[in-house]
């Protein structure tokens, strides 16, 4: 796991909108049904098979965020980290295949996923998040649920 997975992790925890994963048999027979390529991916590349961590990764999730927007709704979000500005399309891509909006909609609860593009060398402020996840909270989805959230400091 990266710096930037674990510092959002954490900030998230500490805001009280991260949620438990489901238990691993949902993302491993999900993968196994619908993206079986992913596991010889994750094989070639070393990972331990039996982390379900490597699991959700592969899927970019890194967390089942809880919040609620300013009309009171409650949102369940799937939220991915992605560091590299390349990675971020191949990422989009996966995550709006139909296999993953019914992995989403029947598996997980959720009803969008968020791929956030971090670029800092150093953990953002725990108020730029705040900012952020309400502010996407409040923001009309994409037809897919799906986005690209570039994280920016604002200039001071």
């Amino acid at each position: 796991m990266t710096y930037h997975k674990l510092w959002f992790q954490q900030t998230a925890s500490r805001l009280k909108v991260l949620r438990p994963f489901p238990p691993f048999s949902v993302v491993q027979n999900f993968i196994r049904e619908y993206l079986p390529n992913l596991i010889d991916y994750m094989d070639g590349q070393g990972l331990d098979l039996s982390d379900p961590q490597h699991w959700w990764e592969s899927i970019h999730i890194d967390g089942i965020l809880e919040l609620e927007n300013s009309e009171g709704e409650t949102l369940r979000v799937a939220a991915g980290i992605i560091e590299q500005w390349r990675n971020a399309n191949a990422a989009l891509r996966l995550i709006t295949t139909p296999a993953m909006a019914k992995l989403r909609r029947e598996s997980l609860n959720v009803s969008q996923h968020w791929l956030f593009y971090v670029s800092s060398r150093k953990p953002y402020p725990e108020s730029l998040w705040i900012d952020l996840l309400y502010e996407q909270a409040d923001t009309p989805p994409p037809e897919t649920g799906c986005t690209i959230i570039e994280v920016t400091e604002p200039e001071t």
